[in-house]
């Protein structure tokens, strides 16, 4: 039996602060201490995306703390619902079309960086991390870390 994604509504909460903020950019006010924050990359080609990423897989401590990772794909997915990563084919699949003509939302580093955390705990060596990457603790941490 698949172990329930009871962490999912936390994290997309979170990320979705989180986007929202890197959105605008600029100075923040973070429990009195004034952060800047850089705005978010947004991309408008899967070839765009793909540099990114393939960017952020050689980083050279992204290969140290996840050596067996290797490449991720980027391909466009139909409808705009939803971004997903395909672990059996090491694939980052983002909707392309927005609302009434608007850029998709998915089109947006923290996008990526949700979906290549999929792809670096589902890539991991360790067999627990991979029983526990869909939005867990192991899932945050790295988030977090790759961030």
């Amino acid at each position: 039996m698949a172990e329930r994604d009871t962490a999912r509504a936390l994290v997309y909460a979170a990320e979705n602060q989180w986007s929202a903020a890197l959105d605008r950019g600029g100075v923040i006010d973070f429990f009195g201490s004034k952060l800047t924050l850089p705005q978010q990359k947004q991309f408008e080609t899967i070839e765009d995306m793909q540099n990114y990423c393939n960017g952020v897989m050689v980083n050279q401590h992204v290969m140290s703390r996840y050596p067996s990772a290797g490449s991720v794909v980027v391909r466009a997915r139909a409808g705009q619902r939803m971004a997903h990563y395909e672990s059996a084919s090491k694939t980052i699949a983002i909707p392309l079309s927005g609302t009434a003509g608007e850029p998709s939302w998915a089109c947006r580093e923290s996008v990526l960086l949700h979906e290549l955390t999929h792809h670096l705990l589902f890539s991991s060596a360790d067999p627990a991390a991979i029983a526990i990457a869909i939005h867990g603790s192991a899932f945050t941490t790295s988030m977090c870390w790759l961030v």
